[in-house]
């Protein structure tokens, strides 16, 4: 019997849809006496990580410790919004990649590129806070080459140089971003389309999600490769080498985890007692 296209959600004690999620906004914010940034982060729909990145110059480097008056930058993100809501400029914050920018204004990472390669530069995972991106309009093409004629000696009889052949069409691209589909919707809305593509380019029938995950049970994925071992390892890379895009934070396959503070090379864990809890049959990604 073929597995089933998806698996999105391992068994949970309680169900998960019965808990509404937070209403996300967005918005500054001045610390109060009681503060915490776990409750100003479950207030405003996002995680307190994305508001400490957000603010690092402000609060610090020990996220525990806020000061009464101190303003806060803060975003949420909520349901996926119409094309419309795509319009527009964005200016770039702390912690910001392209992925999670396109899921909060409805479109892709790979439009949002194509619309500000100019501002952004070939690749994709680099940001630079302050940049300004245009959220909508048309991609500008790319210049035409110039014909082979201008660039012939002068003196030869171009009557006899067969034209030359017409230039072969760019290839497609690896992967073409869809919208992110309902069967992925036990991930945050954010997670989804990387989850998503992740699943799809590397065949991936089974993806799970475990009560307990860490970060949470929304922001983490488990891709089942079982004795697949070459296929773990091309998506354990693919996850590295596209980690900012995607926006990971950190990645564990064979009792070896990589993450930003250990720049992203394997490092060794601890034996947890079975090939499942050491990840010998499944990549964990942990998503932000």
């Amino acid at each position: 019997m073929a597995r089933p296209a998806v698996v999105v959600a391992a068994a949970a004690a309680v169900s998960v849809g019965m808990i509404a999620p937070a209403q996300a906004h967005s918005g500054d914010h001045t610390v109060r006496s009681g503060d915490t940034l776990g409750e100003l982060a479950a207030s405003h729909g996002t995680s307190w990580r994305s508001i400490h990145a957000d603010n690092r110059d402000t609060i610090g480097s020990d996220p525990n410790v806020l000061r009464i008056g101190q303003v806060l930058s803060i975003g949420g993100f909520g349901p996926t919004p119409s094309a419309a809501s795509g319009s527009g400029a964005y200016t770039v914050r702390a912690g910001d990649t392209l992925s999670r920018i396109a899921a909060r204004h409805g479109t892709s990472w790979q439009q949002l590129h194509a619309l500000n390669r100019e501002a952004i530069g070939a690749n994709p995972n680099v940001l630079r806070v302050g940049q300004r991106l245009v959220l909508s309009g048309e991609a500008v093409p790319a210049a035409a080459p110039r014909a082979a004629s201008e660039r012939a000696s002068r003196g030869v009889d171009r009557s006899a140089i067969a034209p030359a052949p017409a230039p072969a069409p760019a290839p497609a691209p690896a992967h073409r971003a869809a919208a992110p589909s309902s069967a992925y919707g036990a991930w945050d809305p954010h997670v989804r389309p990387g989850v998503q593509e992740i699943a799809e380019r590397f065949g991936v029938s089974t993806v799970v999600t475990r009560p307990g995950h860490t970060p949470t049970q929304g922001r983490a994925a488990d891709f089942m490769v079982y004795s697949d071992r070459a296929k773990g390892d091309a998506v354990a890379q693919f996850v590295i080498d596209n980690a900012a895009r995607l926006g990971v934070e950190s990645v564990i396959w064979r009792q070896r985890i990589a993450g930003p503070w250990t720049g992203w090379a394997w490092r060794a864990m601890e034996d947890r007692g079975s090939a499942t809890a050491n990840h010998m049959d499944h990549p964990h990604v942990a998503f932000r």
